[in-house]
């Protein structure tokens, strides 16, 4: 009795890295308007965040600047950077489905499929996270710098300047994995035969 053979694409996740580079670098111009959305939610949040570490440290403040409507604001921005990359990821998938169906046809299964989606968004995130975390960090230092001086600044702590970059980036990578999450399944669910007769 002849064993029933099935056959699988062995993907190691440095591959499915590598995949999701090159996709990226294929979609590049999608690629960009999607982490320049994510650059701006995160540059908001760094501001915001040591914005209230720097008040905090001049005498008298107590970071009582910082209203809960701006807290709001940046929720609603990072919301708005959530849908724009469900948008870009669920294009991404439409562009794809031959591609898809193809690696489904030889053998790749929906979790590297899902793999595939969830690394590229990370990517995204990741590089959205930092550019955006460089830039509120800058900005909110050298505001307050020339306003209440350089000392106010050396004041609060390197620890506290690391906490808020690395939080925003968490953040981001966070995000856009969630946001990415539909987009994912929607791809790793497609059936190979309706893929492959897609047409654009």
């Amino acid at each position: 009795m002849a064993s029933e053979e099935r056959r699988e694409i062995i993907f190691p996740m440095g591959e499915a890295f590598r995949f999701s580079l090159e996709s990226i670098r294929k979609r590049f111009t999608r690629a960009i308007i999607t982490a320049l959305s994510i650059v701006l939610g995160i540059a908001f949040l760094v501001t915001l965040l040591t914005m209230a570490a720097i008040l905090g440290a001049v005498p008298g403040a107590g970071g009582a600047a910082i209203e809960a409507y701006q807290y709001w604001m940046v929720i609603i921005a990072l919301l708005v950077c959530g849908v724009g990359i469900v948008n870009s990821m669920l294009m991404s998938v439409t562009e794809r489905y031959k591609e898809i169906g193809t690696m489904k046809c030889l053998g790749a299964t929906s979790g590297v499929i899902l793999e595939i989606f969830l690394i590229e968004s990370a990517l995204l995130g990741l590089l959205g996270g930092v550019i955006g975390s460089v830039i509120g960090l800058t900005a909110a230092i050298v505001t307050y710098g020339f306003q209440l001086g350089w000392a106010v600044i050396a004041a609060v702590s390197a620890a506290t300047y690391v906490y808020n970059f690395g939080l925003a980036i968490a953040i981001a990578v966070v995000l856009s994995i969630v946001a990415a999450m539909y987009p994912a399944l929607y791809a790793a669910r497609l059936d190979p035969v309706a893929a492959l007769r897609y047409e654009i």
